[in-house]
């Protein structure tokens, strides 16, 4: 069960003591947790980093490159044009390129065109990581072919989801968590400042410590 940049079975080793590991009754809240942390740290950084295959991008074609929103890329499949919405869309991927797949970059030697014009991009990328749980059929996960044998001849590792990443989101999911009123009790009995529990969630801000891990995925590019 994706629970953001792992299984759920992993998030609750990380949070739970281990005599409530086996227990369901926070696996909802949880999950949600994992799952809103990441996308915050999307949200952040402007890029997706969960890995997919046949991504499409549309963007327009003023300009002589693009980053993908998933990176690193195992392969830039395509790339089209079209000047409207009604035209078909016309693939100019034989057409000479330069490409950085492990930045996601992909350059087209020149600028495709002005507006309306549009581009799109089909291409295979982002980070690995398991979000089967051990029980699941399939359990674990075999990597992906196109990321064992990339096009780019790039190390399959650097596909792998980075530690640093995992142990940024560990870390504000742990915070998230412990400011969480799990049993109710701040509403019955009051915080001690007489703030109650809404307020310290409304206060909850990325950990410095995250900030800085995530400063250095971040995506520079308007879309």
């Amino acid at each position: 069960m994706n629970a953001g940049f792992s299984n759920l079975t992993s998030l609750k080793a990380y949070l739970l003591a281990a005599k409530l590991r086996a227990t369901t009754d926070y696996d909802y809240p949880i999950q949600n947790i994992g799952l809103g942390v990441a996308t915050t740290f999307e949200r952040v950084c402007n890029r997706e980093f969960a890995y997919a295959q046949n991504i499409l991008e549309v963007f327009q074609g003023d300009r002589p490159f693009w980053y993908a929103r998933r990176a690193p890329v195992s392969i830039f499949s395509k790339v089209e044009l079209r000047f409207f919405r009604a035209d078909n869309w016309t693939d100019i991927s034989g057409q000479p390129v330069g490409t950085d797949e492990e930045k996601g970059m992909i350059h087209f030697g020149y600028t495709l065109g002005k507006q309306p014009m549009q581009a799109r991009l089909t291409y295979n990328g982002g980070f690995f990581w398991e979000q089967l749980e051990p029980t699941d059929a399939g359990y674990p996960t075999a990597v992906p072919d196109d990321i064992a044998n990339n096009s780019a001849g790039l190390d399959p590792n650097k596909f792998m989801l980075p530690a640093d990443l995992l142990s940024a989101w560990q870390i504000q999911c742990e915070i998230t968590w412990k400011m969480r009123d799990k049993l109710g009790l701040g509403i019955v009995g009051g915080e001690p400042r007489g703030r109650g529990p809404l307020y310290a969630i409304n206060d909850l801000d990325l950990a410095p410590v995250v900030k800085t891990i995530l400063g250095k995925y971040v995506r520079y590019q308007l879309t």
